[in-house]
């Protein structure tokens, strides 16, 4: 619903104010040793790209642009958990507790599967329900509209946002902090004083709200960009297929095997699975083809020069591991406590709030410990500790009810959660040139939310589904319906554990990815950010973005 705010607010972005000047001397000197080898002046604009002699912005417009995007950020993350509180009294009302993991995963997948998608779009053009299907389907194009806002969102922030580049990653990490605690609480006040169907309703009013004011405010001079046509013949469609395909069909098949809809050994779930890693080898072989072309008219979806670096991908595989557990335990503490305790929607809500204030509180600090010297590496590895040590802490609790014990393993795994986050956030846009930033943002937030869909998907599999009798928490159960729920409690209970348990290992493993995040003596977050502020967006015409990041300036970063 909101994807159009997240298309219009990026595709409308090239150059930021008038004529560019380099912040780093050393920059000069580069381009002018590039322009050299190339026996040239180097390359001008891309044909539809704005000049850069555009009046800027005022003050105002900016601030109130600003605001909008964020709001667009912050619900894109909202809707991700806002559903984590009401789907035990959703899978009541429908009647349908073996499908009900799909109405996050229809969300998750379509998120993750075009995520990518629409930072290499913005690259292109330059800047009620009665049934548990219908209800699938509709967040299946909610998610849709939350992939193009939170990656694209980012990407607008650090090109067109406040000038102190250090102001950009306090102003997301608080938009981030906010959507974290907002999301299950919300979804249980408005489940348990109203009706669940209200938390699909909110977006109406803040999309209405944003786009007309991103069509409003958004300056003229940057409405430029390419061609209908020639913009349509760079997308590259064979690759977002095998993406979407790919990432569809291996959770589709963990899902479905793992609720018992088929066997594992079924024609079905074998044929899914095997499809999706054939996807997944297609995908690879187009994007090595399509990087290897010197003059290629398609922009491949992932750019190879992201992937050559040690440390981005060590960031991508961390922050796949961490969303497994992290998306997964959103959902499944709040089930586990409306289905075991009989706790009702908004107080497992509330009993979640130290896990995600402890998250954006993580959030916070981790922009703050890079702020004067790069301590992302750093602030991955602790982080990872903490999670280890929160998860284990939470699994030793095991059949413990007791509320402090709760609340103080949730709150280290969630300062943990927070710290990776937001040093992943800052790992992706110092190791990213130019060019490739809009992607750069665009697969840790798939990674994110492919890690979480696996996550939900394999506690599926691990924990028990509950009997048609305890669809509703215990209190509201006829007496008749009591003997069906003693062995439920105590199977899930068990199960819960176990879950955690598997979370805990992978855990570990995202400690040893945290490893790989480790440069002697990386480049400043500072700068990095106003080198991607003070380039032109739309630079993926020519080979001059290479110099547009800091790493590829100072050659003395190991």
């Amino acid at each position: 619903m909101l994807g159009v705010l997240g298309m219009q607010s990026r595709v409308q972005i090239t150059s930021i104010g008038g004529h560019r000047t380099l912040p780093d001397s050393t920059m000069e000197i580069h381009v002018a040793q590039h322009r050299e080898a190339n026996n040239g002046p180097g390359p001008g604009p891309g044909p539809g790209d704005v000049a850069g002699h555009a009046d800027p912005i005022s003050r105002w417009k900016k601030n109130l642009l600003t605001a909008i995007i964020l709001l667009g950020l912050m619900f894109s993350c909202v809707d991700t958990s806002i559903v984590s509180t009401a789907l035990v009294q959703i899978s009541h009302d429908l009647n349908s507790d073996k499908n009900i993991n799909w109405t996050v995963l229809a969300y998750l997948l379509t998120y993750m599967s075009f995520s990518v998608g629409f930072s290499k779009l913005s690259d292109i053009f330059g800047r009620k329900t009665r049934s548990i299907t219908t209800l699938i389907v509709g967040r299946a194009f909610q998610g849709i509209g939350g992939a193009g806002l939170y990656a694209l969102s980012q990407v607008s922030l650090v090109e067109l946002g406040p000038v102190g580049p250090d102001s950009i990653g306090a102003l997301i990490g608080i938009t981030l902090s906010v959507s974290y605690i907002l999301g299950p609480i919300l979804g249980g006040v408005i489940a348990s004083h109203w009706m669940w169907q209200g938390i699909f309703w909110i977006n109406v009013p803040a999309g209405a709200l944003a786009i007309i004011g991103i069509t409003l405010l958004w300056p003229q001079e940057r409405r430029g960009g390419l061609k209908a046509a020639t913009a349509i013949c760079r997308i590259d469609f064979i690759g977002n297929i095998l993406l979407v395909l790919a990432s569809i069909l291996l959770v589709f098949g963990i899902q479905e095997a793992g609720s018992r809809t088929w066997e594992w050994r079924s024609p079905v779930i074998i044929a899914t699975l095997t499809s999706s890693a054939v996807c997944w080898v297609l995908l690879t072989l187009w994007e090595v083809f399509l990087n290897g072309r010197a003059n290629r008219n398609i922009e491949p979806v992932f750019p190879a020069r992201l992937f050559q670096s040690r440390v981005y991908v060590a960031n991508v595989i961390l922050t796949l591991l961490v969303g497994f557990s992290f998306v997964a335990l959103i959902i499944e503490i709040p089930e586990k406590l409306e289905m075991v305790e009989g706790d009702q929607a908004m107080q497992a809500g509330l009993k979640l709030l130290p896990l995600l204030a402890a998250c954006a509180f993580g959030s916070v600090v981790a922009g703050m410990a890079s702020k004067s010297k790069n301590l992302s590496s750093q602030t991955m590895m602790a982080g990872s500790l903490l999670q280890i040590v929160g998860l284990a802490v939470l699994y030793k609790l095991g059949t413990d009810t007791n509320l402090a014990a709760l609340y103080g393993s949730t709150f280290t795994y969630g300062l943990g959660v927070g710290l990776c986050f937001a040093a992943g956030t800052i790992i992706a846009a110092v190791e990213a040139r130019n060019a490739d930033l809009a992607a750069a943002h665009g697969c840790i937030s798939q990674a994110r939310v492919l890690g979480g869909a696996i996550g939900i998907a394999t506690c599926t599999i691990i924990l028990p589904r509950a009997p048609s009798a305890a669809l509703a928490p215990p209190p509201q159960q006829q007496q008749q319906q009591q003997a069906a729920w003693g062995p439920f409690r105590h199977d899930y209970t068990a199960g819960f554990a176990r879950a955690v348990f598997v979370m805990v290992l992978v855990a570990v493993a995202a400690a040893a990815a945290s490893v790989g995040t480790y440069r002697r003596n990386p480049a400043s977050v500072a700068l990095s950010l106003s080198q991607h502020k003070d380039r032109p967006a739309r630079a993926s015409d020519t080979e001059l973005e290479d110099l547009g990041s800091v790493r590829s300036a100072r050659r003395n970063v190991v």
